[in-house]
């Protein structure tokens, strides 16, 4: 998994108050943690609109620029919705007014959309970057949500090392992750009691505790971003809805 910089987690609220009160110092740490949190969700966004590689990188650091120019993040406020609505209204502005100075240049090079190798190159899959999704806000939320379900595996990882459950995790991970992530079909309890040496109850039981110890971390993670538990739950309905969308 990758560590919390390379995460796609939703932005916290006091992050966002530090934007408004904070000295010059404080914003661009703010802002350089922003950047690193957003930037693979708004470059498979740039991406799907079409940018080549080297101009949607350029893109990405040019969109985060322009928002600190124009103090967008500063205005974000919690009455105002969620802050992934926010910025992707943002972005489909910034591409729409990209787009047109590029035709306004010249026109657009070949090569076009950005290619599976260079997607690979830039440290994810297409899956995880949502280049095969069908629009560009496809892209940024399927993006969204992988990154921010990857987060909260890593932290169960984390914790079942910790805990000295690591087959918790592994059995977890076989049984309910990877046929969401992959779309494979998920191994019977008795394929796991056999591969893992346990009887199928224990298999049972660990799936439970960690099935558990999954959803709490998940409305952890959502709950330093939501207004309240109404909107938690809507995130998490959000998740899944778009992780059970075909790429």
């Amino acid at each position: 998994m990758s560590n919390d910089g390379e995460m796609f987690p939703q932005t916290r609220w006091s992050q966002l108050a530090r934007l408004k009160d904070g000295d010059e110092t404080t914003k661009s740490e703010v802002l350089g943690t922003l950047y690193q949190l957003y930037r693979k969700p708004v470059l498979a966004y740039l991406a799907r609109r079409g940018f080549g590689h080297e101009k949607a990188e350029d893109l990405v650091q040019d969109f985060f620029l322009h928002s600190m120019q124009h103090q967008l993040f500063e205005k974000a406020e919690t009455a105002r919705g969620r802050f992934r609505g926010l910025m992707l209204s943002a972005l489909q502005h910034y591409a729409a007014n990209a787009h047109r100075h590029d035709q306004a240049q010249q026109r657009r090079p070949a090569g076009g959309f950005i290619s599976a190798d260079e997607v690979l190159e830039e440290g994810g899959s297409a899956a995880v970057l949502g280049v095969d999704s069908h629009t560009p806000e496809d892209a940024f939320t399927q993006s969204w949500a992988r990154m921010l379900l990857a987060r909260v595996v890593d932290a169960l990882d984390r914790e079942c090392q910790t805990t000295g459950k690591q087959t918790h995790f592994s059995i977890f991970k076989r049984f309910m992750l990877l046929p969401i992530l992959d779309g494979i079909a998920a191994p019977s309890q008795r394929e796991m009691a056999e591969e893992f040496g346990l009887t199928e109850k224990e298999v049972a039981n660990r799936l439970v505790t960690a099935r558990r110890a999954y959803q709490r971390l998940l409305r952890e993670e959502i709950a330093q971003y939501a207004t309240d538990s109404a909107e938690v739950d809507a995130e998490i309905r959000d998740l899944f809805a778009t992780l059970s969308r075909p790429a």
